[in-house]
């Protein structure tokens, strides 16, 4: 009798078991075809300097990963202000491998036309023209931004 209803329990364990995975799995496979997981989403993260990923979007950038979406980074400056741009450079790619951001995946512009200097008003037009490019060359397409300046 004892081994009946060790059978019955183990039965209804497993009966459970595949159902607790069945419906896991027909959630995620609705919230993918609602949008809600990234299923191969490229987001731009677009910051003015490094630090500001840290600073301001660290929780969007957790969210967008465990969402599934290919995160990559854009930094008009190398936060340079102080003449630190060589250290703050590496700063922003550590800062951004522990939000899960590979290096393939950052670019950081490091040019006279955005000098880290807030009392410099950058081309809007140039910026412009830099972000397009980097949207079409990296198949973004989920956008946000920290700067007023971008």
């Amino acid at each position: 009798m004892e081994v009946v209803g060790l059978l019955c329990l183990a039965a209804a364990v497993l009966a459970w078991g595949f159902l607790w995975v069945w419906d896991s799995s027909e959630r995620m496979k609705s919230q993918e075809q609602a949008g809600l997981l990234g299923g191969g989403s490229r987001s731009l993260l677009v910051i003015a300097h490094p630090d500001d990923e840290a600073m301001f979007f660290a929780p969007t950038v957790l969210g967008l990963a465990r969402l599934r979406h290919r995160v990559s980074l854009l930094c008009f400056s190398a936060g340079n202000y102080y003449n630190q741009g060589e250290i703050r450079k590496k700063e922003l790619l550590q800062s951004c491998d522990v939000l899960g951001i590979p290096p393939s995946s950052v670019r950081i512009i490091d040019n006279r036309d955005f000098p880290d200097d807030p009392g410099v008003q950058w081309d809007t037009q140039r910026v412009a023209s830099v972000l397009l490019w980097h949207i079409e060359e990296n198949g973004i397409n989920l956008k946000d931004r920290a700067s007023p300046k971008l």
